[in-house]
């Protein structure tokens, strides 16, 4: 067989990391004080070293797991644009479906990407999707989150279903549900929307607006405990889960004294 002359597993690595330093330069320079929104239910001395150290991970992102993270952004990046682009309505009858949902994105204001900051926890990050009901006068909030066949499975299939899931997901969800609640003087639903990256396949998970206590207290338990320095090793709090030190970049910097799973 003939090798490629051309690298191109090389080149677009080179790509995805100089893509991820801009994001990282119009994103988070200059607020790396800030906790990120996203590592609501995370491990709290990771987000010790993240914003209380401010110290560059240790252990570098593996080309594999930097494709897989660019699949998320560039789904995320198709929600954002069918979101924020305008539907043509001129349908001539021919495409009903097409006309309902012109109708649909008329009777809301959509906002996508939006910044927000909680600063009384010292929290900021990036919501996915705001909509705002004009005729109802009702705040929903929609996440999108993309997921491996692998995960689907474990959350969705009733054979493999996971006996204790993570709320991760939920908190981060609650955290800017506490900014549009802030922001807009109520929040009437909120949703986890999955897409599987293996098949495409779409679902919607409700999330009870009573995440919003647990993420509040979340942020509040990291803020008092940050102040008495770094953070004990304490399974279910630091880690939150013996098998999330494996992904974690600061792996070798914090040096856990188990065997990771």
């Amino acid at each position: 067989m003939i090798k490629c002359p051309v690298d191109i597993e090389g080149i677009y690595a080179d790509y995805i990391s100089e893509q991820n330093e801009l994001n990282r330069k119009v994103r988070y320079e200059g607020k790396e004080h800030y906790y990120h929104a996203s590592g609501a239910g995370s491990c709290s001395r990771k987000l010790y070293y993240e914003t209380i150290e401010q110290i560059e991970p240790t252990d570098p992102i593996n080309p594999i797991s930097q494709r897989v993270l660019r699949l998320g952004t560039i789904v995320h990046n198709d929600f954002e644009k069918a979101f924020s682009v305008t539907t043509n309505s001129n349908t001539d009858g021919n495409n009903k479906e097409k006309e309902i949902h012109y109708l649909q994105k008329e009777s809301f204001e959509f906002y996508c990407e939006k910044e927000i900051f909680l600063e009384r926890f010292n929290v900021r990050g990036f919501l996915d999707l705001v909509a705002v009901c004009k005729d109802k006068d009702e705040v929903y909030l929609i996440d999108f989150k993309t997921i491996a066949n692998f995960s689907w499975s474990r959350k969705f299939g009733w054979k493999n279903a996971d006996p204790n899931p993570s709320i991760h997901q939920e908190l981060q969800l609650g955290t800017y549900g506490l900014w549009v609640k802030q922001e807009y003087g109520r929040l009437d639903g909120m949703w986890l929307y999955f897409y599987n990256k293996d098949n495409s396949r779409m679902k919607e998970v409700s999330v009870p607006l009573s995440i919003l206590k647990s993420s509040e207290a979340f942020w509040g338990n990291v803020n008092h405990e940050h102040k008495n320095g770094l953070p004990m090793f304490r399974e279910g709090i630091s880690p939150v889960e013996d098998w999330n030190c494996r992904y974690c970049r600061y792996y070798t910097h914090c040096n856990p004294p188990f065997k990771v799973k």
